[in-house]
């Protein structure tokens, strides 16, 4: 191919390009224990769209977040992996994905890789509170109010789980 065709197909396709690449590199490192590289994937399109962080749209609740996460007890390299890690997938699902793709079609991809990586039929429930985030984001249109939500939701799961295990 020239560097023309290849450049307008990588263009194209460069959604489905990036999420089967987050897929293969969860399926091998899992199967084989190769390095998992799937927060690069999941913040590399950075690279590719503009005005990505809607910094000053209304919703931006940045600046309340983590005083709450700190009063509740939530260590501070706990609470920048859960953020990293929201705001990652949000990039990727939300603000990437979706400008090709719709909600549902988003919400099933969101799900799959959750599957993937924990192995139980309870991790493809994400799919619910990904259609909710998909609304959001299309209401809203920042990234940053998402992905406080997710991270907030990531919160409530983790707390919740960590206390049925001592009850």
């Amino acid at each position: 191919m020239t560097g023309k065709v290849m450049g307008s197909f990588t263009k194209r396709y460069s959604e489905i390009l990036l999420y089967l690449l987050l897929i293969t590199n969860i399926v091998l490192h899992k199967a084989f224990a190769l390095p998992d590289f799937s927060t690069f994937v999941l913040l590399s399109p950075l690279l590719l769209m503009e005005d990505s962080y809607r910094w000053k749209n209304p919703w931006n609740i940045f600046a309340i977040t983590y005083p709450a996460c700190f009063s509740l007890g939530i260590y501070p390299y706990d609470l920048l992996s859960l953020t990293l890690s929201a705001f990652a997938e949000e990039i990727f699902f939300r603000a990437y994905m979706m400008r090709k793709y719709g909600n549902f079609t988003v919400s099933l991809m969101f799900a799959l890789p959750h599957f993937l990586i924990y192995q139980n039929l309870q991790s493809l429930l994400t799919f619910f509170p990904s259609l909710f985030f998909g609304f959001l984001y299309k209401k809203t249109n920042s990234l940053i109010f998402v992905s406080l939500i997710h991270l907030y939701s990531n919160l409530v799961y983790r707390n919740f789980t960590f206390l049925h295990l001592w009850i």
